[in-house]
Formats: structure tokens, C-alpha cells, sequence
């Protein structure tokens, strides 16, 4: 965990064997960075990345921009998807900061992955289904905002590559939590007393992340359905398409029409198949976790 040591010691000035779990939102606030992430630089740039798909997001008539200012709004973008697909909600009051950003990409990609479902798929394909898919396609443009080449071409960024590393340094760190989420509930849908499982959450929590979690979140740091797993297999599933794009369309895959018109393509299938089964159609590959790894990788040896 040594990128892990030197991302936190950047970011808050601790290393990995000081950090407790109050300092990681501190870390991944990235404060640093904030001049690069204004808030009022953030619908300019969704719009015009989508315009480089030849997506149109003003002209989206099944799309809402929630944008007005109310005092309980929450300032964290989220996707309302109210009727698939005709009325979709993107709703953001913006901030600034690289996590504002991100948010603001994920649930962008959930709202053209909704926007663009073929109404003529049963409720069923529209609405449930694998949510590896939609997760798949929110990270897929989350990600854009830590990849170099669109910091480069979208924002004239400044050290893109040793941001696109701290990126990496989160992804992975995300990526072992929710592993050991995901064995974690697994022991505790298994269990027949819950309670004592609490040392156990403990355990299995602070060896993939090397930051002890609170004990008294045994209970509620589990989600509905084993989640987690959705979470990951949508992490492949991005890591994976992410490489098909580079290949097929080049670096700034993101900047071409031919890519727009392929999500647009994979986006009308709403929720029908799986990530697994959309994966293969496209790629003709498996979905990997391994995937995720050589992107880390990749990230890391750049920056």
C-alpha cells in the first residue's frame, strides 16, 4: 500500500499507519484541486463532453436540469429517473471541488442511460434488471474527469497524469473496500447470531483498507441486495468498455461522434441484459475484475 501512504500524506499529511476514518473524507475533498474544479465550470463541461457524442443535453426533451437554488437542496448531483424514459431528472446545485465533479459525471451517466432506453422494452427491462449496467455507464463518464487526456483537451488541467494517479489511489481503495463488503455480507447473511459478527466486520473492513471502521456500522454499512457486488462487477464492466473505446476510437475516444453513437447504441437496451452479456456482445470478452487492476496500474506508472 505504498501509493496508498503517499496519496494520504499529499492530501492530508499522514500516512497510511496515521490515518483514521474522520481524515478520509478530508483526502478525497482534494482540496488542492479546487481551482481546476470551479463549480461554475462544471454543467459547461458536461455539456460540452456530451456535445462531443453529439449528445445535445438542453435539447434532451425527456431530460430535466434541475438548477434552481432552493436552501434544503442537497448539493450532491443526483438522477431521478422518474418515468424510463420519458422524464428523467438530472438534479445539481453545484459547488466546485474535484468529488463535486465526479458526482455530477456519475449521475450524468445515469441520466443518458435512461434517457436514451428504447420505450418500447417492458417496464421490467427499463427499470430493473442488472444494476451493474447502470452503474457500469455512470462510471464511464465519472471516470472522464480523472482521465489525463480529457483534463487536457476539457479543463487545460495542470499536472494531469499526477492527478489521474491520486484517482487511481482512490479507485483501488474503493475497490478493496467493497470487496471486503461484499465478504462481509456474505458471512452475514449466513450467520445465526449478527451480532457477533461485529469483530468480524471489523477485521475484514481494516485489512483491505488499512483504516479500522466504526464498529458500531456492523448493522448499517451493508446494502440492500448484495449491492456491493453490483458496484464491482460495474467497475470491470467500465474498466473494460473504457479499453474497447481507447481501441477502437483512440485516447480521446471521448471527443468522437462514432463513440456517441455507440453508447446511444448500448444505451437503448436500458436494463435488458446484463453486464456480462453486454460486455461480451461488444468486446467479446468476460467481465474481469482483474480489468480494474491493470487500470490502477496503468494510472499509477503514468503519474
Amino acid at each position: 500500500m505504498k501509493e496508498g501512504d503517499r496519496f494520504f500524506r499529499s492530501r492530508v499529511g499522514l500516512g497510511l499507519d496515521e490515518i483514521r476514518r474522520w481524515d478520509v473524507g478530508r483526502a478525497w475533498r482534494g482540496v488542492r484541486w479546487d481551482s481546476a474544479f470551479a463549480g461554475d465550470r462544471m454543467l459547461p463541461a458536461l455539456e460540452g463532453t456530451l456535445a462531443d457524442l453529439g449528445i445535445d443535453l438542453r435539447a434532451q426533451q425527456n431530460v430535466e436540469l434541475d438548477l434552481d437554488e432552493r436552501p434544503l437542496k442537497d448539493p450532491r448531483a443526483f438522477c431521478a429517473p422518474i418515468e424510463v424514459p420519458g422524464r428523467v431528472v438530472l438534479v445539481m446545485k453545484p459547488q466546485g471541488g474535484p468529488d463535486d465533479w465526479r458526482a455530477l459525471f456519475h449521475e450524468a451517466g445515469h441520466t443518458e442511460h435512461f434517457a436514451h432506453t428504447d420505450a418500447s422494452l417492458s417496464p421490467e427491462e427499463r427499470r430493473l434488471g442488472d444494476n451493474a449496467v447502470t452503474e457500469g455507464w455512470a462510471m464511464v463518464l465519472e471516470y472522464l474527469t480523472s482521465d489525463p487526456v480529457w483534463l487536457e483537451r476539457r479543463l487545460d488541467f495542470p499536472r494531469p497524469y499526477e492527478f489521474a494517479a491520486e484517482g487511481a489511489v482512490q479507485l483501488l481503495w474503493l475497490v478493496r473496500r467493497y470487496s471486503a463488503k461484499l465478504l462481509y455480507e456474505l458471512e452475514f447473511h449466513t450467520a445465526d447470531d449478527v451480532t457477533a459478527l461485529q469483530p468480524r466486520y471489523v477485521e475484514l473492513l481494516s485489512e483491505a483498507t488499512k483504516v479500522e471502521p466504526a464498529a458500531s456500522d456492523y448493522l448499517g454499512d451493508i446494502d440492500d441486495g448484495f449491492y456491493a457486488s453490483e458496484y464491482l462487477r460495474a467497475w470491470a464492466f467500465e474498466a473494460q468498455l473504457r479499453g474497447y473505446l481507447r481501441e477502437r476510437f483512440g485516447n480521446a475516444w471521448f471527443s468522437r461522434r462514432e463513440a456517441g453513437s455507440l453508447l446511444r447504441e448500448l444505451w437503448a437496451e436500458g436494463q435488458k441484459p446484463t453486464a456480462d452479456e453486454l460486455l461480451r456482445d461488444v468486446t467479446g470478452e468476460n467481465l474481469e475484475l482483474a480489468a480494474v487492476g491493470d487500470r490502477i496500474r496503468e494510472a499509477l506508472a503514468a503519474g
